[in-house]
This record gives C-alpha cells, sequence and structure tokens, in this order.
C-alpha cells in the first residue's frame, strides 16, 4: 500500500495549550478555487506558521472526505502546509501529521470503535430493513463515499412531509440496530445533488464532529474552554456546539444558520483568519 504523503505540517508548540478545529470542505477548502480562495489560503498559511507555535495551538480538520480525496484538493489549492492532525471519514479515522508528511494513524481511536464487520452487517441491516418495512429508498453514494467505518447514502426528497417522516423513521431503525447516524442537507457546491440529504451511518462511538473533538481534547490534554472550530453545514453543528468558540463561514448553507448563530464575516480562510486573528492576537 502506498504510504500517504502530505505537505509538511505546521510548526508544533512546545506545549498545546488549545486547539482549533475546522471543516475541510467548503470552510478550509472551497471547491470553485478561483484566484482569490487560493490567495486567502495563502495568507491563513501565512499566519499558522508563525502563530500556531507562538500562542501554543494545533490545528485539525475533521471532514467526511478520506485521505486521498483530501491530499489531491491540497494539490489543487496548491496548499503548502498540512495541519497538525486529521480527522477523516466524518472523524472515524484519526491520524496525527507528522513533520516529514507521513500521517500516523491514533491507535487509541482505533481502539475505541467496534468490530468492523459487525458494523458493516448492522449498518447493512438498516437499510435493508428501511426499504423492505418502510419504503424507504437510501441510494449508496460512490465507493469514495465509503470507509471501515462510515457508510454513505443519499435521500432524495419528493415532498416535505414525507421527508420528515422519513427522517424519524431513519432515526429510528438505526437506533435500535446501536448504528450512529449523520443526516444533514446536501451542499451542491461540494458537489453533492441538490434536492437530497447526506445519511452517514458510523459507529455509535463517533457519531458526530463532536464525539472525535473531544478525544482530541483529551489527547493533548486540553479544556474545552480552550477550543475553537469552524464549519459550513449541518454536520458541523454539534462541532460548533461543543467547543468554546464555533463559527459558520460566511458561505455557510442555510440550513446550518437556521441551527448556529454565531458567523464569520469573511467566507472559507478569509473567515478562519478573520477569528484566528481576534483571538489569537
Amino acid at each position: 500500500m502506498q504510504t500517504i504523503h502530505f505537505p509538511p505540517p505546521f510548526p508544533f508548540p512546545k506545549k498545546t495549550r488549545s486547539l482549533v478545529f475546522c471543516d475541510f470542505d467548503e470552510t478550509y477548502f472551497a471547491h470553485e478555487c478561483t484566484a482569490k480562495q487560493r490567495k486567502d489560503i495563502q495568507q491563513l498559511e501565512d499566519f499558522l506558521q508563525e502563530a500556531s507555535q507562538q500562542y501554543g495551538f494545533q490545528i485539525g480538520w475533521i471532514t467526511g472526505s478520506d485521505t486521498c480525496h483530501l491530499l489531491s484538493k491540497v494539490k489543487q489549492a496548491g496548499m503548502r502546509f498540512s495541519p497538525h492532525f486529521i480527522c477523516s471519514n466524518l472523524g472515524t479515522d484519526v491520524f496525527h501529521v507528522l513533520i516529514d508528511g507521513k500521517i500516523e494513524s491514533n491507535k487509541l481511536w482505533e481502539k475505541s470503535l467496534p468490530n468492523r464487520i459487525e458494523f458493516h452487517r448492522m449498518s447493512a441491516e438498516v437499510v435493508s430493513e428501511l426499504k423492505n418495512m418502510y419504503q424507504i429508498e437510501l441510494v449508496s453514494q460512490s465507493q469514495y463515499g465509503q470507509s471501515a467505518y462510515k457508510k454513505n447514502y443519499y435521500y432524495f426528497i419528493r415532498s416535505s412531509s414525507l421527508t420528515a417522516y422519513h427522517m424519524n423513521v431513519i432515526k429510528q431503525v438505526a437506533s435500535s440496530y446501536g448504528v450512529g447516524l449523520n443526516i444533514n442537507r446536501c451542499n451542491p457546491k461540494a458537489g453533492d445533488p441538490t434536492y437530497a440529504y447526506d445519511v452517514d451511518f458510523v459507529p455509535k462511538e463517533a457519531s458526530g464532529k463532536d464525539a472525535v473533538a473531544a478525544f482530541m481534547c483529551q489527547w493533548f490534554n486540553v479544556h474545552v474552554d480552550d477550543t475553537l472550530a469552524f464549519g459550513d453545514s449541518g454536520n458541523d453543528i454539534k462541532l460548533l456546539k461543543f467547543v468554546k468558540h464555533g463559527y459558520l463561514v460566511g458561505n455557510a448553507t442555510s440550513e446550518a444558520q437556521k441551527k448556529h448563530n454565531q458567523m464569520t464575516n469573511g467566507s472559507y480562510t478569509e473567515g478562519i483568519l478573520e477569528m484566528l486573528k481576534k483571538h489569537y492576537t
């Protein structure tokens, strides 16, 4: 298996006193990837190159993407640095970025997750029951949306009343099987269908970005009062409410804005830099 090499991480602080969590797609990385957006990333990187060590914080991505897709987007945007840690596949995988750009899995997090075969079996039973008993059809996303501990599906909207009923049924069935669940409205800017929801089955131990953020706080012995987070969509809300200072970036979806009212003025990395300067300078 080929080793994945990211750019080198930002300088590590001598002592980690705080943590910054960022969603990746449509938060740290804009899929339009315009010249201005690439320049905004470089300005954020310039700040982080100095500030992470000076103010004693580590920054990480918590994202639905896997590491291979992350790396392709990193190259597309011309990023010069990686974060200190990456929580990929909706936080079900946790990696630390080494000084040479290699990534190292966090073994303690791995041990906290259930048996993979059992998770796959239970997830398949949930999908089967939804289809056969409730006529709820979930459409599997591409193989890139699947991982050892993440099973992604689309739910296509037919009517608002039926969708509301189906969402409750999906939650109840997943819960009855002990399977964790993330549901949020798709973001077409990130390449998803317009009239659909992302339905993600994950282990209940990792059923939200807040769960892996809590683990990282324990790992680095950082109190939640010393945490910040940035996101743009519905599946970031638990994370934003978990940390002390949680912000939607200026380009956040309307669904997310209805659930969380702290926002940056700027979009994407421009908004991240705006608030990092407020808190760390």
